[in-house]
């Protein structure tokens, strides 16, 4: 890491040279290495405040890219071709969740999630099905796509959330039959081209956004990772509506 600073530094300073209309001999040239060099050993508190910075940047950048790509697929993630959506259609804020049922901390979210959605009744929650840890969370995502179909999503969804232990087909198509769907047509949906769109749709969506785990919230131009608690998708929302 030293050795690419001091290479990047100095680099910089020929090109300051050479902008400036100097030139540097070759003992010049090193007489800098050597000054650049020595000054870091010296101070090397430089090193770690220039990393920071560069980390900053980086940071920042891949946030401003985010929020352009937020900016072009908005629209296509709340009307996705199968898209389910809850709480208040009409909602004054949006909170998009993409998910896995395989996913161990979508279900500790998950509490949280309906706390924020069932507390306030102003908000349009949008789920994106975004089956990438297997086969069986495809199964799974296209059961509960194909169960919007029948009326009953929320009810597949809720059972499937709270539901413990890795999944398997029997397990997703006893769910689908406890929480009252007809299964032989959930089957028969679940490998229709609505599902496969919306599938599709969903995940390339995600690789817009840069989005390669779950959960991940989205609430106007924030991108929210991981198993937050319910307080920081409340503050999410109100930052939301002072906009």
């Amino acid at each position: 890491m030293l050795r690419l600073f001091l290479s990047v530094t100095f680099s910089l300073f020929l090109i300051s040279s050479v902008q400036a209309g100097e030139s540097l001999s070759s003992t010049e040239q090193e007489e800098v290495r050597k000054l650049v060099r020595e000054t870091l050993l010296q101070n090397p508190e430089i090193l770690v405040e220039a990393m920071s910075i560069l980390q900053q940047r980086q940071e920042q950048a891949r946030a401003d890219q985010q929020k352009a790509a937020l900016n072009s697929v908005s629209a296509d993630m709340i009307k996705g071709p199968l898209t389910p959506v809850a709480g208040n259609p009409k909602g004054d804020v949006t909170l998009v969740e993409f998910f896995d049922y395989n996913c161990g901390y979508c279900k500790r979210a998950f509490p949280g999630v309906m706390e924020v959605i069932n507390s306030d009744k102003n908000i349009r929650y949008v789920l994106k099905e975004f089956a990438i840890l297997g086969p069986e969370s495809e199964v799974a995502a296209r059961a509960a796509l194909a169960a919007e179909k029948q009326g009953k999503y929320m009810d597949f969804h809720i059972a499937m959330m709270t539901m413990r232990g890795r999944l398997s087909t029997d397990k997703i198509m006893k769910t689908a039959k406890d929480v009252g769907l007809d299964v032989e047509k959930l089957k028969k949906d679940m490998s229709g081209d609505d599902v496969n769109a919306e599938i599709t749709s969903t995940r390339e969506i995600a690789q817009k956004l840069g989005i390669t785990g779950t959960p991940a919230f989205i609430i106007g131009d924030q991108v929210i990772a991981g198993a937050v608690p319910p307080e920081a998708l409340i503050e999410a929302v109100k930052q939301q509506r002072k906009k």
